[in-house]
C-alpha cells in the first residue's frame, strides 16, 4: 500500500491572498520564470473537494493520502482566509469521509485559538479527522504552554501531530521550527507519536539525532523532490541512508508535500519513483535499500501507525 502521508488541499478561500503572493515571488525566483508567468499557473493548484488530488493519486499509483488543513489564520501579514478555521476544518474532514479510505484528514489549529482544544477535539470525535497539524513557522514554538495542551488531548485520543519543521518562506517564521524544540515535547508525551515534517529541510541531521534518543519521533520527506533533481546522490540518496542507518526506516515517512511541488518538479508519480526506480548510478555509489526499507517508508509505516488510531 503507498501512502502519501503530507498532503494539503489549496485555494485563496482556503489560505489568505497575502500567502499567494508571496508564494509567487518565491517560485518566481526558484524557477527563472517572470511572477506573472506563475501567478498564472496558480488555478491549477486550486483543489476545494479533493477531485484533482484523487486523480493525481490514481495517476501516481498512490492508494491513501493524508490531507492536513494549514491554519495561518493567527500569523502576521497573511490573516484570516474566507472559511473559518472550523469551517475549513470541517470541509477537510467531509472530504476524507466522502472517499471512503483513500482520504485521511488532520485537523489543522492554531495553539493560539481560544478554542482550539475544541476544535480539535470536534475534529476526531465527530467529523472523523485522523490526526493534528501544527505549523509553528505561523509565530508559536511547539514546546509553548499552549500547544501541550493539544498535545495532551491527541495522547488521550491516541492520534498523530505532524509538526512543521525546517525553514519556511516569507512571511512565515523559521526560527519557531528548529527539530529541537520538539525534545522536551517528546520527553514529556512519551505515548505521543510526533511526525516531523520534512525531516527539518536542511535541519535534518538535528530531526534524525533527536529521532535516536526519542523513539516516539518519526519524520517524513516531504518537499525533499528538488534534492533528487542536481545532485540525486549526493542530496537525496546519502542522506536518506544515513537517516535509516540511525534511526531505522521503521520510522521514515512517504509524502510529498502535494500540490506545492506539481507546477515545477513532478506530481507524486515522479516523486514516488525516487524511491522504487532509483538511477543506475546509485548502484555504483555503493548505496543500496532493502525492498523492506522501501515499502516500510512508501507506506508500512503510516498503515502502523493509524493502526493504533
Amino acid at each position: 500500500m503507498i501512502i502519501d502521508s503530507h498532503v494539503h488541499l489549496m485555494s485563496t478561500n482556503f489560505i489568505a491572498e497575502p500567502y499567494w503572493d508571496e508564494w509567487v515571488r518565491l517560485f518566481s525566483s526558484l524557477s527563472h520564470r517572470p511572477p506573472d508567468a506563475v501567478r498564472k499557473r496558480l488555478p491549477e493548484f486550486w483543489d476545494e473537494t479533493g477531485e484533482m488530488l484523487l486523480r493525481d493519486m490514481d495517476e501516481a499509483g498512490i492508494d491513501q493520502s493524508w490531507i492536513s488543513v494549514l491554519d495561518f489564520g493567527l500569523a502576521k501579514a497573511i490573516g484570516e482566509p474566507r472559511y473559518t478555521v472550523m469551517e475549513l476544518n470541517k470541509i477537510y474532514g467531509q472530504i476524507a469521509h466522502d472517499s471512503g479510505s483513500r482520504i485521511i484528514s488532520f485537523v489543522g489549529i492554531d495553539p493560539r485559538r481560544k478554542q482550539a482544544v475544541e476544535i480539535f477535539e470536534k475534529g476526531i470525535k465527530e467529523w472523523g479527522m485522523r490526526g493534528l497539524k501544527l505549523i509553528p513557522a505561523a509565530g508559536f514554538y511547539p514546546n509553548d504552554d499552549n500547544c501541550y495542551e493539544l498535545y495532551a488531548k491527541a495522547e488521550e485520543l491516541a492520534v498523530p501531530v505532524l509538526i512543521h519543521t525546517g525553514p519556511e518562506m516569507t512571511p512565515l517564521y523559521s526560527k519557531y521550527c528548529y527539530p529541537i524544540y520538539l525534545d522536551e515535547v517528546a520527553n514529556d508525551f512519551p505515548g505521543l507519536t510526533i511526525i516531523l515534517a520534512h525531516a527539518g529541510f536542511c535541519w535534518w541531521e538535528e530531526a534524525v539525532n533527536l529521532a535516536t534518543t526519542k523513539p516516539n519521533i518519526l519524520v517524513d520527506l516531504a518537499g525533499w523532490q528538488p534534492k533528487t533533481h542536481r545532485h540525486p546522490i549526493e542530496e537525496f540518496y546519502v542522506p536518506l541512508r544515513r537517516m535509516i542507518d540511525a534511526m531505522g526506516a521503521s520510522r521514515i515517512l512517504f509524502g510529498s508535500d502535494w500540490p506545492a511541488l506539481r507546477l515545477f518538479r513532478g506530481g507524486q508519480g515522479t516523486w514516488l519513483k525516487a524511491f522504487t526506480e532509483p538511477p543506475d548510478a546509485l548502484a555504483a555509489s555503493g548505496i543500496s535499500f532493502t525492498t523492506e526499507e522501501i515499502e516500510s517508508i512508501l507506506g508500512g509505516n503510516a498503515v502502523r501507525i493509524m493502526e493504533r488510531d
